[in-house]
């Protein structure tokens, strides 16, 4: 999944304008109320992304260690051919 392209400056200006407007319309209790709903919201994105990011990071590590897993059986597998060599070289 790729991320998408933010611009940093762009979202301030926008939080700027919105902002603004809603000192306008609204009175201080009013802004408070709405700011703390915002903030809510914006700490539950939050916690939902690192939930998303750990969970990730999970399933590319379980995928990680059956290769490893994959990569040791075949390198037994190999070992023990080359024993068996080795085996049948001596008894000659």
């Amino acid at each position: 999944m790729s991320l998408p392209y933010m611009n940093t400056v762009l979202l301030n200006q926008m939080i700027v304008i919105i902002s603004q407007s809603f000192n306008e319309c609204f009175s201080n209790d009013e802004q408070a109320i709405i700011g703390a709903f915002l903030t809510t919201l914006g700490d539950m994105l939050s916690l939902n992304s690192a939930y998303i990011s750990y969970l990730q990071d999970q399933n590319s590590l379980s995928k990680q260690n059956q290769n490893d897993y994959d990569l040791l059986e075949k390198s037994i597998e190999k070992i023990k051919v080359e024993l068996n060599k080795m085996k049948s070289n001596v008894q000659k």
